[in-house]
């Protein structure tokens, strides 16, 4: 298909626009094949109009070099056919297109890679690189961004590997190869492989000088410590494993578990998950608690130089006697975290701990707990969505975005199921949340195009397009009832509830069977999901997998029930997703452009 003027005309319109509050659009199939006369037309009026389609600066961000594709703002997806072979695609983030603006080029992509089953997209802006994991035979492939090509294997940790890390510039990869039960490592010394049986989990700080991993069913963290160099080494006391065999280098030690109280064993409970400090000087262990099977969620904060790979232990670890790697705190260490943890993010004053609490139905429940890192002090936590909760990710308009997978079991699917008809009913897996007590919406505006999906505030409830228009010359009188409308100009709102600091995404109407008279015209006020997948729910996406913020362009991009689906960080509303469908299931998204690591 090629685009027509007009077409041409919206992209470009939109790579102008943050906010895509009403997008142009053509798709009747007369207009498919009228554009075929038009692009020629097109392309001379853009260029006698000196409309330049693509700016190149001499110089990219930081010096990075122009890509082959020429795009500045790319968006790489991981996506699998059928789980038999896959790929990687580069998306135009900028413009919301997969192709070039004129459609000689339909598709961008990595050269040079090909994956079954490409699950996970490590990201590294600052180096030009990125790690791509193949779950099918656990190899771990090399994306160069300045050639948007694939150089070869980095590493490989063995089939369905449920979890790998990197270090920037590939100094050290880590991988739990959980079916092996083997800590697998590698780098520029080579590879040795430490059995731990039932490994599921390991983390790498920044510096690759840091190496955690996680058993399952275990209220035991390991970590991985570097033996002197020496033809008699010396095996450290409570070790687990040391390899090579003959002349061991790397050993998998226990970490100390006594918690500041002095209670031995209590410092973990199922640890899962672990992040670093931007400064390097704390490790926050993610306590799963009940979530995982255990007793009490939680976060232990420990002492990140006590757990350098260099620091070999003289004692065993689990002993009363060995040194503690707990940091000293005003408060008890562990920290107990009641609406549970099970992934996190920092902003430097705020620990943001995402996870599920245990409901006397025996369902579980999604929560938002912010930890004060002045403090210490958990506060009273915000429901979001339920599911397991991996993917964290901060974004424009002082917003954070919270992403899980198997929301449809927990307490929102049995509202929804027992015909609830608020946003507590909405099970989708994704979440915005407005920090720092910031307005969540934009107010109304007069004479203002709003598209579907498009929403504000009216003070006190949220206001979503049903049907898209201009907005009148003054403000309306919203309608205050739940799932009823409101006319404004050519603009047609439905109220969705009341304002909080959360979102569910997309937002949709449960169970809606609302019907008004609306210019004469008897209407459903029912707002489904603008783009459903290919089995065409109309409530509920999926599976969150994948979560990228396209850097000061005021949007997010997702793989969401296994599809890309991109999102407005102004208000929420989901971005036409059809000029970025993906053909097959995208596992991962990764923003190839972000201004620094910790940006994705």
């Amino acid at each position: 298909m090629l685009y027509s003027e007009l077409t041409i005309a919206a992209i470009l319109l939109r790579s102008r626009d943050g906010l895509e509050w009403f997008t142009l659009k053509n798709r009747s199939l007369p207009a498919q094949l009228l554009a075929g006369l038009l692009l020629a037309a097109a392309a001379l009026s853009l260029t006698a109009c000196g409309n330049i389609i693509y700016r190149e600066p001499a110089a990219n961000y930081a010096g990075r070099p122009i890509p082959p594709s020429g795009l500045l703002q790319r968006v790489m997806a991981a996506y699998t056919v059928n789980g038999s072979q896959g790929g990687l695609e580069i998306l135009d983030g900028l413009r919301d297109i997969r192709s070039n603006v004129q459609n000689t080029i339909p598709s961008f992509s990595i050269k040079g890679f090909s994956a079954a089953d490409p699950i996970t997209i490590i990201n590294y802006p600052e180096q030009t690189t990125g790690y791509v994991l193949n779950y099918t035979d656990g190899s771990m492939s090399t994306i160069n961004y300045s050639t948007e090509s694939s150089s070869g294997s980095a590493a490989s940790f063995g089939a369905d590997p449920p979890s790998v890390a990197a270090a920037p510039g590939g100094v050290l990869f880590a991988g739990a190869a959980e079916t092996s039960g083997v800590l697998g490592l590698a780098g520029s010394y080579g590879s040795v492989d430490l059995n731990l049986p039932n490994v599921d989990k390991v983390v790498v700080n920044q510096g690759g000088t840091v190496v955690l991993a996680m058993v399952r069913n275990s209220n035991t963290l390991y970590r991985v410590v570097k033996l002197p160099a020496t033809t008699t080494p010396t095996y450290p006391p409570g070790y687990v494993d040391c390899e090579p065999l003959l002349l061991p280098v790397y050993c998998v030690v226990p970490v100390g578990n006594t918690s500041s109280t002095g209670v031995a064993g209590a410092a973990y409970d199922r640890p899962s998950n672990a992040v670093f400090s931007s400064d390097g000087n704390y490790v926050y262990v993610l306590n799963c608690g009940p979530e995982c099977g255990g007793t009490t969620a939680g976060v232990a904060i420990l002492q990140e130089g006590s757990l350098i790979m260099t620091n070999v232990p003289t004692v065993n670890p689990l002993s009363t006697t060995a040194p503690s790697p707990l940091a000293t705190l005003p408060v008890a260490n562990p920290i107990p975290v009641p609406g549970g943890v099970t992934a996190a993010v920092s902003d430097g004053s705020t620990l943001y701990l995402s996870g599920q609490q245990l409901q006397s139905s025996g369902l579980f429940a999604g929560n938002l707990s912010l930890l004060n890192l002045s403090t210490y002090t958990v506060g009273t936590p915000y429901s979001i969505s339920d599911g397991t909760h991996t993917k964290m990710l901060f974004a424009d308009n002082n917003t954070l975005w919270i992403g899980s997978n198997h929301c449809a079991t927990g307490v929102r699917a049995a509202a929804y199921a027992a015909g609830g008809t608020t946003q507590a009913a909405n099970y989708n897996c994704l979440t915005r949340f407005t920090t720092g007590g910031n307005v969540p919406l934009l107010s109304w505006v007069a004479n203002q195009a709003y598209g579907p999906g498009n929403t504000v505030t009216d003070g006190t409830n949220v206001q979503v397009v049903l049907t898209g228009g201009t907005s009148g010359k003054s403000a309306p009188t919203w309608n205050a009832t739940l799932d009823n409308a409101t006319t404004d100009g050519s603009v047609v709102w439905v109220n969705a509830g009341p304002v909080t600091p959360v979102q569910i995404i997309p937002i949709v109407t449960p169970n809606n069977n609302t019907t008004q008279t609306i210019n004469g015209v008897a209407t459903s006020t029912n707002l489904p999901l603008l783009y459903p997948n290919t089995n065409l729910n109309a409530s509920y996406y999926g599976d969150l997998t994948g979560l990228c913020w396209v850097q000061n362009y005021l949007k997010v991009f997702t793989a969401y029930g296994g599809q890309i689906h991109a999102f407005n960080t102004t208000d929420g509303s989901e971005i036409d997703n059809y000029l970025i469908t993906i053909q097959g299931t995208v596992l991962d998204v990764a923003y190839m452009d972000a201004e620094s690591n910790s940006a994705n």
